[in-house]
């Protein structure tokens, strides 16, 4: 038991003094003789990237007067797939609804899902969502299971694209069935492998489009052979699954494959600060250059046509005006007509009275006959009247005669 455990620690001290890589891995990983090499500045995947040299205080390659800007492939060739197509993208622009992205990984998904969030933000028919997390990596499973986090967050959240980037926290080795496999052995790269597809394909299967951020040039020579690897290793994992690998490197190092704090940016030719101070991670607009190459094929797609909507007026037609109304012609606007006068009453501005028309002959009758008072009264008394002085009428008032000839 003695010697086992003499063996068991002989070989754990080796490895991790050895950041995780067995002797016989080393000399491939420092020559960069993993078979999934990317490309370099020239887009020859033949070869390795260089591995990063003492930092120059320039981001440029100085040739002659002034610096010189190159530009630089954003995707390792024949892994993109449909890209960004994929059947959930598809239906939602066809049907008008809300695009909803995901961003995983670890704290360079952090960085990777500001920067998309910010590219997107004259887009308000797109959300962008954060699934990442600080701190974890395929071989900190015991901490968080990255699957199974990702399913959790699906199932609250559908997505229709997702961006992965991960792997700065994964240049260590990991324990295999109870066994030490070295960083970059052949079953850790097993077991990380299987990882990596089951989530892409996970994503996948529920028609989601997958995109893949790889990282950076580093400062340390070391961890950037390290990281350098990682990359050629998930290029290699992904690309068979039609996933887009944007290779970080040319566009975080300066003309001379080096590392450094400030360089230029490929689509405007500016210098900018890229890095943070640690030599590992991005600025905010760091994060925007590396994941430029996946979020511009986006964009490009919400370009196209999307459904449902009035299509606006081109400017060269000008705005129908509404009619003006025509005037009415004085003969033909409505008159009321004043009303007719009672036969009893004069108009205000008719005819005099004692001017006779033929109008106000017809209108008007004839007025009642009134006998004068020198005319006699009958002198022949009526029948059974009284001739007494008391009933006698008043001298004022004029009687019409009887014509039945008796009384009432």
């Amino acid at each position: 038991m003695l010697f086992i455990g003499i063996a068991v620690g002989t070989v754990l001290g080796v490895s991790f003094a050895t950041g995780g890589k067995p002797l016989s891995v080393l000399p491939s990983v420092l020559t960069g003789g993993d078979s999934a090499a990317l490309p370099d500045e020239g887009g020859d995947e033949g070869g390795a990237p260089m591995p990063a040299r003492a930092a120059g205080k320039t981001g440029a390659d100085k040739t002659g007067a002034g610096a010189k800007t190159v530009p630089l492939p954003g995707l390792v060739p024949g892994c993109s797939g449909s890209f960004p197509h994929g059947a959930r993208i598809d239906a939602a622009i066809a049907s008008g609804r809300p695009i909803h992205i995901g961003v995983f990984g670890d704290s360079f998904g952090d960085g990777v899902w500001s920067a998309t969030n910010q590219a997107f933000r004259h887009h308000p028919e797109v959300k962008v969502h954060q699934f990442s997390h600080e701190g974890t990596g395929f071989t900190r499973y015991r901490t968080q299971n990255l699957l199974d986090d990702a399913r959790a967050r699906l199932a609250g959240q559908p997505i229709d694209l997702a961006l992965i980037s991960i792997g700065a926290n994964d240049t260590q080795g990991l324990f295999v069935d109870g066994h030490a496999a070295p960083y970059m052995s052949e079953a850790w790269k097993t077991v990380i492998g299987e990882r990596a597809r089951a989530l892409v394909q996970m994503l996948q299967q529920r028609g989601v489009a997958v995109g893949w951020v790889g990282l950076p040039r580093m400062r340390d020579a070391d961890y950037d052979r390290d990281i350098q690897a990682m990359n050629r290793f998930f290029a290699k994992v992904t690309c068979p699954l039609g996933v887009p690998f944007a290779n970080s490197v040319p566009r975080t190092e300066d003309g001379q494959h080096r590392f450094s704090l400030r360089l230029v940016d490929p689509a405007t030719g500016k210098d900018y600060l890229a890095r943070a101070n640690d030599g590992k991670h991005m600025t905010f607009h760091g994060y925007e250059v590396i994941t430029a190459p996946l979020v511009r094929p986006v964009l490009a797609l919400l370009e196209g046509p999307r459904a449902p909507g009035p299509a606006p007026l081109p400017a060269s037609v000008p705005v129908p005006k509404p009619p003006v109304p025509k005037p009415v012609e004085p003969s033909l606007v409505h008159k009321p007509r004043p009303p007719r006068p009672h036969p009893d009453e004069a108009p205000d501005n008719g005819p005099a009275k004692d001017k006779q028309t033929p109008e106000n002959k017809a209108a008007k009758p004839s007025p009642p006959v009134v006998l004068p008072s020198s005319t006699a009264l009958p002198t022949e008394k009526p029948t059974g009247l009284s001739t007494s002085p008391a009933h006698t009428p008043a001298a004022s008032h004029t009687e019409m005669p009887s014509r039945g000839g008796k009384g009432q």
